[in-house]
Order: C-alpha cells, then sequence, then structure tokens
C-alpha cells in the first residue's frame, strides 16, 4: 500500500484502512478470516454455520426471554447483592446481559465496536428502578432484533467492523453476543439459587445445543 497509490486509494473507498483484505464482486473478507475465506472461494469444508442465519436470531430471542423472565424472579432487596464472579450489583449485571445485544446492532450500523459501552453498565442500570422497568427495557431489546433479523441483509453482516479486539463483522459480533448471553443466563440461574430462589421454567442443556459455551460457569 505504501508504494501503489492505486491500491491505496481503492482501499480508502470500501472504507478500509488495514490489510490484509480480499475484495471478490461486493464481498469483502478482512483479515485472514479462515471461515469468510472459504465461503468466499466456495472450498471444500466450507459451511454456513457461521452464519447469522434464523437459527441464531430466534435462539438468542428463547435466551434473551429466559434472561427476562429469571430477572424479575430477582427480589426488590436483592437487586444490590453482589455477584460471586466480580463485585457488580445483580441488577447492573442483568441490565448488561440485556443491553449488549443493542450494542452489537449498534456496531452492524456504524462499523466500530470499540467497547466504550462496558463503562457505562451501572450509570444505565440507574436508570432502571425495578426489575419490572428493566424487564421492559430487554423486551425492547427483542422488538429491535426481531426487526434486525428481518432487515438485516448478507451485505450489512458482512461489512467490516472495526473492533476492540480487532477487525470482525456482524456475523461473528451476533454470534458472540449469542453465547454471551447464554452463558450469563446459566450463571443468573445460579446466583438466583444463591439467594433462595429456584428459577422458573429454566433452559436445559437442549436449548443451549449449539451455542459455543465455556466449559467452566464462572
Amino acid at each position: 500500500m505504501e508504494n501503489d497509490r492505486e491500491a491505496l486509494a481503492e482501499l480508502e473507498r470500501l472504507g478500509l484502512r488495514k490489510v490484509p483484505v480480499t475484495v471478490a464482486g461486493t464481498t469483502v473478507v478482512v483479515g485472514f478470516n479462515r471461515e469468510g475465506l472459504a465461503r468466499l472461494f466456495k472450498l471444500e469444508g466450507a459451511t454456513e454455520a457461521g452464519r447469522a442465519d434464523t437459527w441464531l436470531f430466534s435462539t438468542l430471542d428463547k435466551v434473551l426471554e429466559a434472561v427476562i423472565r429469571a430477572a424479575l424472579q430477582v427480589p426488590p432487596n436483592r437487586l444490590s447483592w453482589h455477584t460471586p464472579d466480580r463485585n457488580r450489583p445483580l441488577k447492573v449485571f442483568c441490565y448488561h446481559i440485556l443491553a449488549d445485544p443493542s450494542h452489537v446492532l449498534d456496531a452492524i450500523e456504524s462499523q466500530k465496536y470499540d467497547g466504550s459501552f462496558k463503562f457505562t453498565y451501572e450509570e444505565a442500570a440507574g436508570r432502571f428502578p425495578t426489575m419490572d422497568a428493566l424487564a421492559q427495557f430487554g423486551e425492547q431489546t427483542r422488538i429491535r432484533l426481531s426487526q434486525a433479523a428481518e432487515e438485516l441483509t448478507e451485505a450489512l453482516l458482512d461489512r467490516p467492523i472495526e473492533g476492540y479486539a480487532g477487525a470482525t463483522n456482524g456475523h461473528e459480533l451476533l454470534r458472540h453476543v449469542l453465547s454471551h448471553t447464554a452463558h450469563h443466563l446459566r450463571q443468573l440461574y445460579e446466583m438466583l439459587r444463591a439467594i433462595g430462589v429456584e428459577p422458573i421454567r429454566p433452559l436445559g442443556e437442549e436449548d443451549f445445543k449449539g451455542i459455543r459455551l465455556p466449559e467452566s460457569l464462572w
């Protein structure tokens, strides 16, 4: 790029600043993305497992519904109970779970995912005095995801996103937030039990099938 002004100009027209970049027609693959390159060139063994498809959106919605159901079980006198994984109030933890899918949708739109929202959880959670109010916020997140499932195109999901951990795209971020939400839901179930509340209609292993989850709960 330093010695080829035309190539640099072409890269800038794509809205990119980093290499390597592979372009074929209207499809752009940033970095050495094995899955993206395999799909682009239809290489043997390439699959659609990594795509943000109907299954992903419907599964994420099911998990969010379960998070809201569990959050509503938190007694009013336990909103400030600190979670065992870190010094974080339970209400802030629930807000964090319900807000992150919207942060991903914001990133798909802006093509930036700098992680700055991580420093706003406690202040933002303060807008919701009760779990009922927080649950309503969660329902708004579900509505936004439902609309995104209808409106987001492959081209939009394939667009490069400048992430705080490196280059990414909408497919990868949505897969990540599904894993993240499901993992925190399992933790939330254990937190409820720790304060003497048995989760109502908890999701089971079959519901988590197909979601990448860490082996350790904590």
